[in-house]
């Protein structure tokens, strides 16, 4: 970005203004009320950078309709906060309607705070001859996503630090909040925020080295709720959702096979067309603890190979696998692996599930529950409570165990199924 020439009508670098507005109720710490609407392609609305940078944008109005050129560089966003700067915005109305026309942008060490505002980004049409390709320059979403839209409304990278307050967050496609280049200490975090997307993109994204953390938020989406992508972290508390498709998918594109992706969901709400939960050729441990998760597909957790030609591959090391731990909550939805390169391991602390599962490692504690609602195939992990397993009449689970002291063979369950334990 140092080596960028932006345009835009303010900025303000190293605590001065570069080039003020004649009149303008500003000064290099302060703007109260600037408005702005403007047709021009390529441009900025407010650039703020430097360390010695701390500026308050406050009952802001920013209207481009200009088209963006690459949003790794934010350029044609409208505000750009870099390079170690510090940004309260408050009360702001900020919109685009431009293809990689970012609304927010917060980069290279920066902290911003956003309070009571509206982000918008519409997206707009490609220019001609455009290449669809990933990485920087992309101007719409890896065609593997599936996603929808050319604008993705909030970006943070390179390990800013952003937080949001009361804030309403809107894209046409792609994505809300998003992350990129994050660099290893990236932190976005929203607060009492809407995260909407009217078609299929993505409510809030974790890419490699990003911690994304949601707090009594409300997602709408056409798309995901969530998606994390490698060694990256999500955490919803007490947020609430509902989406096109997936809750949270976890993948790895391009990267190391021992990579672990985390997901804590507490005390949340999520209502989902297809799986609330799914997990494409990467490792994750994933945490639900309180809250309800449901599925109209009836898949709680669904791990199988990702289809994406630059999935991580493991050579056939052995890898961390994927972890679901289910904690004081109770569950309904199938549970089931397809990816023979990893291990799903299911344990249940305090906790009740009714489910299917299928190619799945089973711990269990005394003051856990599961009751099968189809045929199942397990292995017991050590320790594993039996006596938390239970199958309705007419359904059979098949479990491997390697523990010598349970005997092969048939057992009544209590609610009429069969467990058959086979030791491997």
């Amino acid at each position: 970005m140092a080596a960028t020439p932006y345009r835009s009508a303010l900025e303000v670098r190293e605590g001065k203004l570069v080039h003020p507005r004649p009149g303008a109720a500003l000064d290099g710490t302060q703007s109260n009320g600037f408005a702005l609407s403007s047709t021009r392609a390529g441009y900025n609305g407010v650039i703020i950078s430097g360390g010695h940078s701390a500026f308050t944008l406050k009952n802001a109005k920013i209207d481009l309709k200009g088209a963006g050129q690459n949003d790794f560089l934010a350029i044609g966003a409208g505000v750009l906060v870099r390079d170690r700067a510090s940004v309260v915005i408050d009360h702001a109305a900020i919109t685009t309607a431009g293809a990689v026309a970012s609304a927010l942008a917060v980069a290279e060490g920066a902290t911003l705070r956003v309070y009571d505002s509206r982000l918008v980004a519409h997206g707009g049409p490609l220019p001609k001859g455009y290449v669809r390709h990933i990485g920087p320059g992309m101007m719409e979403p890896p065609a593997p996503l599936g996603l929808d839209g050319t604008a993705r409304t909030v970006l943070a990278m390179s390990n800013a630090h952003a937080y949001f307050y009361r804030t309403t967050i809107e894209a046409d496609g792609w994505g809300a909040l998003s992350t990129d280049a994050a660099g290893n200490s990236l932190y976005v975090e929203a607060n009492d925020c809407v995260l909407r997307v009217k078609r299929r993109g993505y409510a809030a994204y974790a890419d490699f080295g990003a911690h994304v953390v949601l707090n009594r938020t409300v997602m709408e989406s056409g798309g995901e709720g969530g998606i994390i992508a490698g060694e990256a972290r999500i955490d919803m508390n007490r947020v609430s959702g509902k989406v096109g498709r997936v809750g949270v998918m976890i993948h790895s594109v391009m990267g190391n096979p021992a990579e672990v992706a985390t997901l804590n969901l507490i005390d949340t709400t999520l209502e989902t067309a297809g799986p609330v939960l799914l997990v494409k050729s990467a490792n994750a441990a994933i945490l639900v603890e309180g809250g309800r998760l449901s599925s109209a597909s009836g898949q709680l957790l669904d791990l199988r190979k990702n289809d994406d030609a630059n999935a991580t591959k493991t050579g056939g090391a052995k890898v961390p696998g994927v972890v679901l731990t289910l904690r004081k909550t109770s569950q309904t939805g199938d549970v089931a692996s397809s990816d023979g390169d990893r291990s799903l391991t299911l344990a249940l602390e305090g906790a009740k599930l009714d489910g299917a599962l299928r190619h799945v490692v089973f711990k269990a504690d005394a003051a856990s529950h599961w009751r099968a609602t189809g045929p199942s195939q397990i292995t017991l992990a050590p320790g594993a409570a039996l006596s938390a397993i239970d199958a309705g009449e007419g359904i059979t689970i098949t479990a491997n165990t390697q523990d010598s002291n349970l005997p092969d063979g048939n057992r009544k369950l209590p609610s009429g199924g069969t467990l058959i334990i086979t030791h491997l």
